[in-house]
């Protein structure tokens, strides 16, 4: 099993007059390979999921593990770790910086995973291949259509 979650809860503010249960009692199973859709109602946890599940942030209760290791119970460093070696994200806004060309937009989590100039290089053109966007990798994101720039998001995603 991939991702196995247990009872997740995610309260805000617990206790208080003003506590938000943002997940209550979620259990899910994905297994490697799988194709997983979140849906929902706004409002409903599809985003605090998405968090918890990408180690960006903890539940309050429950139990959750990745590839078989509990991530409730990992430090913010070794959550880092997971972040940057067996996640990839791709968010609704893109989170491009506008000042990089797709290449280079590519490479940025590839330079904090501590890869060589190189290795980034040969990473990013793969990642921008598969996604039908070398043609524009020295394009800055104000110069793509939306589309063009979630190509670059989904590449960044998967040279990681």
């Amino acid at each position: 099993m991939l991702i196995e979650i247990k009872d997740l809860y995610k309260i805000y503010n617990e206790g208080k007059e003003s506590e938000v249960r943002a997940l209550n009692g979620v259990s899910l199973s994905i297994d490697r390979g799988e194709f997983v859709a979140i849906i929902g109602q706004s409002g409903s946890g599809k985003s605090t999921l998405m968090n918890i599940l990408g180690c960006l942030d903890i539940p309050t209760y429950g139990d959750y593990h990745l590839d078989g290791v509990d991530v409730t119970e990992l430090t913010d460093r070794q959550l880092a770790h997971i972040r940057n070696k067996q996640i990839g994200f791709i968010f609704q806004g893109y989170n491009l910086i506008p000042a990089l060309n797709a290449r280079e937009n590519v490479e940025l989590p590839l330079i904090y995973q501590g890869l060589g100039m190189e290795q980034r290089h040969q990473r990013s053109r793969e990642a921008l291949e598969r996604v039908s966007m070398y043609d524009r990798a020295t394009h800055k994101p104000p110069e793509m259509s939306g589309g063009q720039q979630q190509r670059v998001a989904i590449a960044r995603a998967i040279a990681t």
